[in-house]
Protein backbone atom coordinates (compact mmCIF):
# COMPACT_ATOMS: atom_id res chain seq x y z
CA UNK A 1 0.00 0.00 0.00
CA UNK A 2 0.93 3.45 -0.97
CA UNK A 3 1.39 5.69 1.85
CA UNK A 4 0.90 9.57 1.58
CA UNK A 5 2.36 11.86 4.29
CA UNK A 6 0.87 15.40 3.58
CA UNK A 7 0.93 18.87 6.16
CA UNK A 8 -1.94 19.36 8.12
CA UNK A 9 -3.26 22.27 5.86
CA UNK A 10 -5.72 22.33 2.87
CA UNK A 11 -6.28 18.94 3.35
CA UNK A 12 -9.75 19.00 1.25
CA UNK A 13 -7.59 20.21 -1.31
CA UNK A 14 -4.95 17.41 -0.87
CA UNK A 15 -7.33 14.77 -0.91
CA UNK A 16 -9.02 15.55 -3.82
CA UNK A 17 -5.81 16.26 -5.88
CA UNK A 18 -3.99 12.59 -4.78
CA UNK A 19 -7.14 11.01 -5.84
CA UNK A 20 -7.14 12.67 -9.35
CA UNK A 21 -3.47 12.03 -10.00
CA UNK A 22 -3.27 8.82 -8.11
CA UNK A 23 -5.96 6.97 -8.34
CA UNK A 24 -7.95 8.33 -11.25
CA UNK A 25 -4.67 8.86 -13.60
CA UNK A 26 -2.67 6.08 -12.12
CA UNK A 27 -5.12 3.62 -10.60
CA UNK A 28 -3.01 3.41 -7.61
CA UNK A 29 -4.42 2.93 -3.65
CA UNK A 30 -3.74 4.82 -1.39
CA UNK A 31 -3.71 6.11 2.32
CA UNK A 32 -3.14 9.62 3.33
CA UNK A 33 -1.57 10.77 6.66
CA UNK A 34 -1.49 14.52 7.94
CA UNK A 35 1.13 15.35 10.09
CA UNK A 36 3.26 18.70 11.15
CA UNK A 37 5.63 18.17 8.34
CA UNK A 38 7.10 20.46 5.45
CA UNK A 39 6.66 18.27 1.87
CA UNK A 40 5.10 15.75 1.00
CA UNK A 41 6.85 12.07 1.14
CA UNK A 42 5.19 9.07 -0.40
CA UNK A 43 6.37 5.90 0.25
CA UNK A 44 5.76 1.79 0.28
CA UNK A 45 4.18 -0.11 3.48
CA UNK A 46 4.80 -3.44 1.40
CA UNK A 47 8.62 -2.12 0.61
CA UNK A 48 11.43 -4.08 2.57
CA UNK A 49 13.38 -0.87 1.91
CA UNK A 50 13.32 2.82 3.19
CA UNK A 51 12.92 4.40 -0.03
CA UNK A 52 10.80 7.38 -0.40
CA UNK A 53 9.70 9.97 -2.61
CA UNK A 54 10.28 13.63 -1.21
CA UNK A 55 7.78 16.34 -2.68
CA UNK A 56 8.50 20.29 -2.87
CA UNK A 57 5.00 21.67 -1.28
CA UNK A 58 5.34 25.09 -2.41
CA UNK A 59 1.27 25.95 -3.81
CA UNK A 60 -0.35 24.68 -0.55
CA UNK A 61 1.58 27.16 1.76
CA UNK A 62 -0.61 30.06 0.60
CA UNK A 63 -1.84 31.77 3.43
CA UNK A 64 -5.50 31.57 4.07
CA UNK A 65 -5.66 35.72 3.25
CA UNK A 66 -3.63 34.59 -0.09
CA UNK A 67 -6.05 31.91 -1.62
CA UNK A 68 -7.64 33.09 -4.46
CA UNK A 69 -5.50 36.40 -4.61
CA UNK A 70 -2.88 37.50 -7.48
CA UNK A 71 -0.31 36.60 -4.75
CA UNK A 72 -0.38 33.01 -5.07
CA UNK A 73 -0.21 32.95 -8.57
CA UNK A 74 3.21 31.77 -9.73
CA UNK A 75 6.15 33.72 -10.37
CA UNK A 76 6.90 34.56 -14.19
CA UNK A 77 8.81 33.60 -16.09
CA UNK A 78 8.97 30.48 -15.30
CA UNK A 79 11.88 28.08 -14.35
CA UNK A 80 12.52 25.33 -16.87
CA UNK A 81 13.56 22.13 -15.89
CA UNK A 82 15.87 20.01 -18.57
CA UNK A 83 14.86 16.75 -18.11
CA UNK A 84 17.94 14.92 -19.96
CA UNK A 85 19.17 15.37 -17.03
CA UNK A 86 17.97 12.48 -15.67
CA UNK A 87 17.97 8.49 -18.16
CA UNK A 88 14.55 7.23 -16.68
CA UNK A 89 12.24 9.86 -17.71
CA UNK A 90 10.85 8.57 -21.32
CA UNK A 91 7.50 10.01 -21.79
CA UNK A 92 7.89 14.05 -21.87
CA UNK A 93 6.18 16.18 -24.75
CA UNK A 94 9.91 18.39 -24.95
CA UNK A 95 12.57 18.55 -23.37
CA UNK A 96 12.70 21.68 -21.21
CA UNK A 97 9.55 20.93 -18.19
CA UNK A 98 8.23 24.55 -17.29
CA UNK A 99 8.07 24.27 -13.00
CA UNK A 100 4.66 25.89 -12.28
CA UNK A 101 5.24 25.89 -8.87
CA UNK A 102 8.69 24.56 -6.90
CA UNK A 103 12.29 25.62 -6.57
CA UNK A 104 15.76 24.58 -6.77
CA UNK A 105 17.05 21.96 -4.70
CA UNK A 106 20.28 22.21 -2.67
CA UNK A 107 22.31 20.98 -5.69
CA UNK A 108 20.91 23.48 -7.98
CA UNK A 109 18.63 20.69 -9.88
CA UNK A 110 14.66 20.28 -9.84
CA UNK A 111 15.98 16.58 -9.03
CA UNK A 112 18.15 14.66 -6.62
CA UNK A 113 18.46 10.93 -6.22
CA UNK A 114 21.02 9.15 -3.49
CA UNK A 115 20.78 6.80 -0.90
CA UNK A 116 17.27 4.94 -1.96
CA UNK A 117 15.65 8.67 -1.85
CA UNK A 118 14.40 10.83 -4.81
CA UNK A 119 13.58 14.17 -4.30
CA UNK A 120 11.70 16.66 -6.43
CA UNK A 121 12.09 20.24 -6.33
CA UNK A 122 9.07 20.53 -8.60
CA UNK A 123 5.49 21.05 -6.83
CA UNK A 124 3.37 17.93 -9.04
CA UNK A 125 0.61 17.53 -6.77
CA UNK A 126 0.01 21.73 -6.68
CA UNK A 127 0.68 22.67 -10.02
CA UNK A 128 -1.88 19.68 -11.28
CA UNK A 129 -3.90 21.53 -8.75
CA UNK A 130 -3.46 24.90 -10.15
CA UNK A 131 -4.41 23.73 -14.06
CA UNK A 132 -7.42 20.70 -13.28
CA UNK A 133 -9.19 23.74 -11.00
CA UNK A 134 -8.38 26.67 -13.62
CA UNK A 135 -7.65 28.24 -10.14
CA UNK A 136 -5.65 31.27 -12.53
CA UNK A 137 -9.46 32.39 -13.98
CA UNK A 138 -10.65 33.02 -11.05
CA UNK A 139 -7.94 35.40 -9.67
CA UNK A 140 -7.02 37.05 -13.30
CA UNK A 141 -9.89 39.78 -14.33
CA UNK A 142 -9.06 39.39 -18.01
CA UNK A 143 -12.51 38.67 -20.30
CA UNK A 144 -13.58 38.82 -24.05
CA UNK A 145 -16.53 40.25 -25.56
CA UNK A 146 -18.38 37.48 -24.53
CA UNK A 147 -17.18 37.46 -20.92
CA UNK A 148 -14.75 34.20 -21.80
CA UNK A 149 -11.38 33.69 -19.95
CA UNK A 150 -8.86 34.30 -23.39
CA UNK A 151 -6.14 32.12 -24.09
CA UNK A 152 -3.55 35.09 -24.04
CA UNK A 153 -4.44 35.63 -20.59
CA UNK A 154 -3.27 32.20 -19.40
CA UNK A 155 0.04 31.24 -18.02
CA UNK A 156 -0.13 28.80 -20.26
CA UNK A 157 0.34 30.52 -23.24
CA UNK A 158 2.66 33.43 -21.88
CA UNK A 159 4.91 30.72 -21.16
CA UNK A 160 4.45 29.11 -24.08
CA UNK A 161 2.92 25.38 -23.21
CA UNK A 162 -0.52 25.18 -23.95
CA UNK A 163 -0.05 22.91 -26.78
CA UNK A 164 1.50 20.90 -24.43
CA UNK A 165 -0.11 18.36 -21.77
CA UNK A 166 1.58 19.77 -18.92
CA UNK A 167 -0.24 17.90 -16.20
CA UNK A 168 0.34 14.40 -17.88
CA UNK A 169 3.88 15.26 -18.36
CA UNK A 170 3.96 16.04 -14.43
CA UNK A 171 2.24 12.96 -13.81
CA UNK A 172 4.95 10.98 -15.72
CA UNK A 173 7.60 12.47 -13.97
CA UNK A 174 6.17 11.35 -10.96
CA UNK A 175 5.34 7.44 -11.95
CA UNK A 176 8.93 7.21 -13.60
CA UNK A 177 10.31 8.01 -10.26
CA UNK A 178 8.03 5.97 -8.24
CA UNK A 179 8.96 2.97 -10.97
CA UNK A 180 12.85 3.72 -10.07
CA UNK A 181 11.57 3.48 -6.61
CA UNK A 182 9.69 0.57 -6.90
CA UNK A 183 9.59 -1.53 -9.90
CA UNK A 184 6.82 -3.76 -9.04
CA UNK A 185 4.40 -1.24 -9.06
CA UNK A 186 2.10 -1.15 -11.64
CA UNK A 187 -0.33 1.54 -13.24
CA UNK A 188 -3.80 1.35 -14.39
CA UNK A 189 -3.58 0.47 -18.21
CA UNK A 190 -4.75 3.04 -21.02
CA UNK A 191 -5.65 3.46 -24.08
CA UNK A 192 -5.51 6.29 -27.00
CA UNK A 193 -9.00 7.42 -27.60
CA UNK A 194 -10.73 10.27 -30.29
CA UNK A 195 -13.87 11.81 -28.75
CA UNK A 196 -16.08 14.18 -31.55
CA UNK A 197 -18.87 15.88 -30.83
CA UNK A 198 -21.11 18.30 -32.52
CA UNK A 199 -23.09 21.07 -31.31
CA UNK A 200 -26.22 21.46 -32.85
CA UNK A 201 -26.14 25.33 -32.97
CA UNK A 202 -27.82 25.43 -36.58
CA UNK A 203 -29.00 21.94 -37.32
CA UNK A 204 -30.21 23.08 -40.58
CA UNK A 205 -29.61 26.50 -42.93
CA UNK A 206 -33.19 26.78 -44.49
CA UNK A 207 -35.31 24.52 -42.82
CA UNK A 208 -36.58 26.99 -40.34
CA UNK A 209 -35.78 30.10 -42.42
CA UNK A 210 -38.42 32.06 -43.94
CA UNK A 211 -38.46 34.47 -46.85
CA UNK A 212 -37.18 38.08 -44.92
CA UNK A 213 -33.87 36.31 -43.95
CA UNK A 214 -33.55 34.44 -47.08
CA UNK A 215 -33.48 37.85 -48.49
CA UNK A 216 -31.09 39.44 -46.07
CA UNK A 217 -28.63 36.60 -46.62
CA UNK A 218 -28.82 36.75 -50.84
CA UNK A 219 -28.70 40.68 -50.46
CA UNK A 220 -25.29 40.06 -48.17
CA UNK A 221 -24.27 37.69 -51.29
CA UNK A 222 -24.85 40.49 -53.52
CA UNK A 223 -24.47 43.74 -52.00
CA UNK A 224 -21.16 42.64 -49.65
CA UNK A 225 -19.25 39.95 -50.42
CA UNK A 226 -19.86 40.50 -54.43
CA UNK A 227 -21.13 36.74 -54.99
CA UNK A 228 -24.06 37.03 -57.45
CA UNK A 229 -23.59 33.11 -57.82
CA UNK A 230 -23.30 32.35 -54.33
CA UNK A 231 -26.74 34.69 -53.77
CA UNK A 232 -28.42 32.05 -56.88
CA UNK A 233 -27.34 29.04 -54.35
CA UNK A 234 -29.16 30.48 -51.53
CA UNK A 235 -32.26 31.00 -53.33
CA UNK A 236 -31.93 27.55 -55.50
CA UNK A 237 -31.16 25.48 -52.30
CA UNK A 238 -34.11 27.21 -50.12
CA UNK A 239 -36.67 26.22 -52.76
CA UNK A 240 -35.53 22.63 -52.75
CA UNK A 241 -35.40 22.83 -48.99
CA UNK A 242 -38.91 24.09 -48.28
CA UNK A 243 -39.84 21.72 -51.15
CA UNK A 244 -38.76 18.81 -48.77
CA UNK A 245 -35.81 17.94 -49.67
CA UNK A 246 -33.99 17.98 -46.53
CA UNK A 247 -31.07 16.32 -47.82
CA UNK A 248 -30.42 19.59 -49.96
CA UNK A 249 -29.84 21.51 -46.59
CA UNK A 250 -25.82 22.63 -46.58
CA UNK A 251 -26.27 22.02 -42.52
CA UNK A 252 -27.58 18.52 -42.68
CA UNK A 253 -24.43 16.79 -42.20
CA UNK A 254 -25.86 14.73 -39.71
CA UNK A 255 -26.17 11.38 -41.30
CA UNK A 256 -22.42 12.00 -42.96
CA UNK A 257 -20.92 12.65 -39.48
CA UNK A 258 -22.54 9.26 -38.00
CA UNK A 259 -21.27 7.52 -40.96
CA UNK A 260 -17.92 8.42 -40.60
CA UNK A 261 -17.79 8.14 -36.96
CA UNK A 262 -18.96 4.72 -37.76
CA UNK A 263 -16.65 4.26 -39.98
CA UNK A 264 -13.97 4.57 -37.22
CA UNK A 265 -15.26 3.01 -34.78
CA UNK A 266 -16.34 6.28 -33.00
CA UNK A 267 -19.42 7.49 -31.38
CA UNK A 268 -20.44 11.41 -32.19
CA UNK A 269 -22.15 12.97 -29.31
CA UNK A 270 -24.40 15.77 -30.60
CA UNK A 271 -25.33 18.58 -28.43
CA UNK A 272 -29.12 20.15 -28.94
CA UNK A 273 -30.22 23.80 -27.56
CA UNK A 274 -33.08 23.38 -25.90
CA UNK A 275 -34.38 27.16 -24.69
CA UNK A 276 -33.48 30.68 -25.98
CA UNK A 277 -31.69 32.69 -23.56
CA UNK A 278 -30.41 34.94 -25.99
CA UNK A 279 -32.16 35.17 -29.20
CA UNK A 280 -29.80 37.02 -31.36
CA UNK A 281 -26.90 33.79 -30.78
CA UNK A 282 -28.94 30.72 -29.67
CA UNK A 283 -30.33 28.26 -32.31
CA UNK A 284 -32.80 29.05 -34.25
CA UNK A 285 -34.89 25.65 -34.15
CA UNK A 286 -37.37 24.45 -31.35
CA UNK A 287 -36.44 21.13 -29.88
CA UNK A 288 -39.75 20.00 -29.58
CA UNK A 289 -40.12 20.37 -34.25
CA UNK A 290 -41.46 17.31 -35.40
CA UNK A 291 -38.04 17.49 -37.79
CA UNK A 292 -35.58 17.89 -34.60
CA UNK A 293 -37.80 14.63 -32.47
CA UNK A 294 -36.85 13.01 -36.20
CA UNK A 295 -33.13 13.48 -35.79
CA UNK A 296 -33.31 13.12 -32.09
CA UNK A 297 -34.21 9.02 -32.56
CA UNK A 298 -32.29 9.00 -35.95
CA UNK A 299 -29.19 9.52 -33.63
CA UNK A 300 -30.00 7.73 -31.11
CA UNK A 301 -31.16 4.14 -33.19
CA UNK A 302 -27.61 4.07 -34.96
CA UNK A 303 -25.99 4.51 -31.75
CA UNK A 304 -24.66 7.69 -31.01
CA UNK A 305 -24.76 10.02 -28.11
CA UNK A 306 -27.74 13.02 -27.43
CA UNK A 307 -26.41 16.08 -25.18
CA UNK A 308 -27.06 19.15 -23.85
CA UNK A 309 -25.83 22.72 -25.18
CA UNK A 310 -26.75 25.01 -22.93
CA UNK A 311 -27.53 28.84 -24.08
CA UNK A 312 -25.54 31.35 -24.85
CA UNK A 313 -26.56 32.69 -20.60
CA UNK A 314 -27.10 29.75 -18.64
CA UNK A 315 -23.28 29.66 -17.98
CA UNK A 316 -24.14 31.85 -14.53
CA UNK A 317 -27.83 30.50 -13.91
CA UNK A 318 -28.13 27.20 -12.11
CA UNK A 319 -32.27 27.11 -12.54
CA UNK A 320 -31.97 28.25 -16.03
CA UNK A 321 -29.28 25.41 -16.91
CA UNK A 322 -31.66 22.49 -14.82
CA UNK A 323 -34.72 23.87 -17.05
CA UNK A 324 -32.66 23.38 -20.00
CA UNK A 325 -31.60 19.66 -19.37
CA UNK A 326 -35.15 18.76 -17.89
CA UNK A 327 -36.69 19.71 -21.34
CA UNK A 328 -33.95 18.11 -22.98
CA UNK A 329 -34.69 14.91 -21.18
CA UNK A 330 -38.52 15.13 -21.27
CA UNK A 331 -38.26 15.51 -24.93
CA UNK A 332 -36.15 12.54 -25.44
CA UNK A 333 -38.59 10.48 -22.82
CA UNK A 334 -41.06 11.12 -24.97
CA UNK A 335 -39.32 10.17 -28.54
CA UNK A 336 -38.18 7.05 -26.50
CA UNK A 337 -34.41 7.76 -25.82
CA UNK A 338 -32.79 6.56 -22.77
CA UNK A 339 -29.48 7.29 -21.70
CA UNK A 340 -27.15 6.05 -19.01
CA UNK A 341 -25.52 9.29 -18.91
CA UNK A 342 -26.20 12.77 -19.96
CA UNK A 343 -23.19 15.26 -20.72
CA UNK A 344 -22.99 18.51 -22.67
CA UNK A 345 -20.99 21.41 -23.52
CA UNK A 346 -21.67 25.24 -22.67
CA UNK A 347 -22.87 27.91 -26.10
CA UNK A 348 -20.11 29.97 -27.79
CA UNK A 349 -18.15 28.08 -25.03
CA UNK A 350 -18.95 30.69 -22.04
CA UNK A 351 -17.64 29.58 -18.86
CA UNK A 352 -16.92 30.97 -15.83
CA UNK A 353 -14.98 29.27 -12.09
CA UNK A 354 -16.03 27.61 -10.60
CA UNK A 355 -19.87 28.92 -11.09
CA UNK A 356 -20.53 27.24 -14.49
CA UNK A 357 -19.49 23.62 -13.06
CA UNK A 358 -21.66 24.15 -10.36
CA UNK A 359 -24.65 24.90 -12.13
CA UNK A 360 -24.16 21.59 -14.15
CA UNK A 361 -23.59 19.48 -11.48
CA UNK A 362 -26.67 21.15 -9.79
CA UNK A 363 -28.75 20.11 -12.97
CA UNK A 364 -27.93 16.26 -12.85
CA UNK A 365 -25.78 16.11 -15.89
CA UNK A 366 -22.77 13.55 -15.73
CA UNK A 367 -19.91 15.42 -17.46
CA UNK A 368 -18.76 18.72 -19.02
CA UNK A 369 -16.14 19.28 -22.27
CA UNK A 370 -16.33 22.61 -22.52
CA UNK A 371 -12.82 23.53 -21.47
CA UNK A 372 -10.52 24.48 -24.31
CA UNK A 373 -9.90 28.56 -25.15
CA UNK A 374 -11.93 30.07 -28.15
CA UNK A 375 -9.18 32.10 -29.14
CA UNK A 376 -6.13 29.16 -29.42
CA UNK A 377 -6.48 25.10 -29.39
CA UNK A 378 -4.41 23.53 -27.09
CA UNK A 379 -4.83 22.12 -23.09
CA UNK A 380 -6.29 24.47 -21.07
CA UNK A 381 -6.37 22.33 -18.25
CA UNK A 382 -3.28 21.12 -19.18
CA UNK A 383 -4.36 17.40 -19.65
CA UNK A 384 -6.19 14.89 -22.34
CA UNK A 385 -7.41 12.83 -19.48
CA UNK A 386 -10.91 13.67 -17.94
CA UNK A 387 -11.24 13.95 -14.37
CA UNK A 388 -13.55 15.34 -11.70
CA UNK A 389 -13.97 18.64 -10.81
CA UNK A 390 -12.95 20.54 -7.58
CA UNK A 391 -14.59 23.95 -6.88
CA UNK A 392 -11.83 26.27 -5.38
CA UNK A 393 -14.88 28.54 -4.00
CA UNK A 394 -16.35 26.52 -2.18
CA UNK A 395 -13.48 24.13 -1.44
CA UNK A 396 -15.34 21.01 -2.10
CA UNK A 397 -15.11 18.46 -4.88
CA UNK A 398 -18.03 17.65 -6.91
CA UNK A 399 -19.66 14.84 -9.04
CA UNK A 400 -19.43 16.33 -12.29
CA UNK A 401 -16.67 14.88 -14.41
CA UNK A 402 -14.46 17.66 -17.03
CA UNK A 403 -13.63 16.28 -20.55
CA UNK A 404 -11.09 18.67 -21.35
CA UNK A 405 -11.81 19.89 -25.32
CA UNK A 406 -8.38 19.62 -27.23
CA UNK A 407 -10.17 21.31 -30.16
CA UNK A 408 -12.55 24.24 -31.66
CA UNK A 409 -12.80 23.89 -35.18
CA UNK A 410 -13.65 27.46 -35.19
CA UNK A 411 -10.75 28.56 -32.79
CA UNK A 412 -8.14 27.14 -35.74
CA UNK A 413 -10.23 28.27 -38.82
CA UNK A 414 -12.09 31.34 -37.94
CA UNK A 415 -10.62 34.63 -38.86
CA UNK A 416 -10.86 36.34 -35.34
CA UNK A 417 -9.06 33.52 -33.90
CA UNK A 418 -6.03 31.53 -35.76
CA UNK A 419 -7.17 32.21 -39.13
CA UNK A 420 -5.82 29.20 -40.57
CA UNK A 421 -9.43 28.60 -43.07
CA UNK A 422 -7.60 29.82 -46.26
CA UNK A 423 -4.92 27.34 -45.90
CA UNK A 424 -6.34 24.29 -44.62
CA UNK A 425 -3.13 21.94 -44.63
CA UNK A 426 -1.80 24.40 -42.34
CA UNK A 427 -5.36 23.71 -40.34
CA UNK A 428 -4.59 20.20 -40.58
CA UNK A 429 -1.10 19.70 -39.39
CA UNK A 430 -1.59 21.74 -36.59
CA UNK A 431 -4.54 20.11 -35.64
CA UNK A 432 -3.10 16.51 -36.31
CA UNK A 433 -0.61 17.65 -34.12
CA UNK A 434 -2.20 18.26 -31.14
CA UNK A 435 -4.01 14.62 -32.04
CA UNK A 436 -0.53 13.12 -31.78
CA UNK A 437 0.39 14.83 -28.29
CA UNK A 438 -2.68 12.88 -27.31
CA UNK A 439 -1.89 9.41 -28.77
CA UNK A 440 1.83 10.02 -26.99
CA UNK A 441 0.42 9.70 -23.28
CA UNK A 442 -2.57 7.69 -24.49
CA UNK A 443 -5.08 10.00 -23.54
CA UNK A 444 -8.07 11.42 -25.73
CA UNK A 445 -8.03 13.39 -28.54
CA UNK A 446 -11.42 15.61 -27.79
CA UNK A 447 -12.74 16.80 -31.10
CA UNK A 448 -15.53 19.60 -31.52
CA UNK A 449 -16.97 19.85 -35.19
CA UNK A 450 -20.23 21.71 -35.28
CA UNK A 451 -22.34 20.18 -38.25
CA UNK A 452 -22.98 23.48 -39.89
CA UNK A 453 -19.16 23.78 -40.29
CA UNK A 454 -19.25 21.29 -43.24
CA UNK A 455 -20.67 23.02 -45.77
CA UNK A 456 -18.23 21.85 -48.93
CA UNK A 457 -15.91 19.57 -49.72
CA UNK A 458 -12.69 20.90 -48.46
CA UNK A 459 -14.16 21.37 -45.12
CA UNK A 460 -15.69 17.66 -45.29
CA UNK A 461 -12.09 16.53 -46.78
CA UNK A 462 -10.77 17.95 -43.48
CA UNK A 463 -12.61 16.55 -41.05
CA UNK A 464 -12.47 13.16 -42.68
CA UNK A 465 -8.38 13.37 -42.87
CA UNK A 466 -8.06 14.26 -39.05
CA UNK A 467 -10.35 11.39 -38.30
CA UNK A 468 -7.74 9.12 -40.55
CA UNK A 469 -4.55 10.66 -38.91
Amino acid sequence: MIIVKVPENYFSERIYILNVVLNNFLGLNFTIQAENRKGLCISLTTSSTSHELILTDDFFQTTAQQWLTVSSLPQQPLSLWNSHEISFFSILKEQNVPVIYGHPLPNQNFIQVENGCIRLGIDIFGSIFFMLTRYEEYVKPDRDQFDRFPATASLAYQEGFLHRPIVNEYVEILWACMKKLWPGLKRKPRQFKMQVSHDVDLPYQHAFTGLPLLARNVAGELLKRRKPRQGLSRICTWSQVKQGNLSADPFNTFDWLMDLSEKHGLTSAFYFITDTTDHKRDGNYDIRHPLICQLLQRIHQRGHEIGLHPSFNTYLDAVQTHKEFEILRQVCVEAGIEQNSWGGRQHCLRWKVPLTWRCLENSGLSYDSTLTFADVAGFRCGTCYEYPVYDVESRESLDLVERPLVVMECSVLNRQYMDMEKDLLRAFNHIRDLKMVCRQFKGDFTLLWHNSMLHNVDLKSLYSDILSA
